[in-house]
């Protein structure tokens, strides 16, 4: 990881800034996909990141010139932009009538067209100084209030997806928990949340409305991505 410190800037007028506040992100450098996997990282900014990353996504909602994104460099590459990397968990409950996926709209906050958008519970960005495993537990205990994480829980890895829409990575894990009497969502999202029995990808796409209902694309990809390594689990 790149060590220099981000450089404080600005908040672009166009995002509401509310209760945000600039704190420090791990940004995507480079992802290097031949032989193991990894994500090249550096320091950065979280207003950097909407500055640069979301702003590009607004520009395929609005039809409002500003803040135009014409590096030069590949699309991939993250030198010219923060590039800020988000932990996107999915929650698996377990009881005895087997396994349910949970998933819940967003609410506004910063970015009003991701608004009722349905995304997983828990996520996050991935925030010096702290782990991938420690910004799991985090998010899960902050956004479904006081829901743990047992200390011996496997936390897995499922991959890394890139937001083509705005180019940031995106971490993807999933924990399996027992489940619990009530989910309580933080305000992170909408009220609720939808609970949906595990299957097939087509029975996800139905039995989340897919069809229909948006759905962020970091979302999605963590959806699918743990699926296939719930299925691998469950193999008998």
């Amino acid at each position: 990881m790149d060590p220099d410190a981000p450089r404080a800037v600005e908040l672009n007028l166009r995002f509401a800034k509310g209760k945000m506040f600039d704190g420090e992100v791990y940004a995507m450098r480079r992802l290097r996909c031949s032989g193991r996997l990894r994500l090249d990282t550096r320091r950065g900014g979280y207003f950097d990141s909407l500055n640069t990353c979301e702003a590009m996504e607004l520009e395929l909602f609005e039809d409002v010139p500003g803040l135009p994104l014409r590096t030069g460099q590949p699309l991939m590459d993250g030198t010219k932009r923060c590039a800020a990397i988000g932990v996107a968990t999915l929650l698996v409950l377990r009881d005895r009538s087997g396994h349910s996926l949970v998933l819940a709209p967003i609410a506004a906050k910063g970015m009003p067209h991701r608004a009722g958008q349905l995304h997983v519970v828990p996520s996050g960005m991935f925030q010096p100084p702290y782990s991938v495993a420690q910004t799991v537990r985090t998010e899960l205990r902050e956004e479904l209030h006081g829901l743990r994480l047992p200390s011996d829980a496997p936390i897995y890895f499922t991959g890394i997806a890139i937001n083509l829409m705005n180019l940031r990575p995106e971490i993807c894990t999933m924990v399996i928990v027992d489940r619990p009497p009530t989910l309580r969502l933080g305000a992170e999202f909408q009220p609720g949340a939808r609970v949906v029995a595990f299957g097939s990808d087509a029975h996800l796409v139905r039995a989340l409305q897919l069809h229909d209902t948006p759905i962020t694309p970091p979302g999605a990809a963590a959806l699918f991505l743990g699926a296939r390594v719930l299925r691998q689990l469950l193999k008998p």
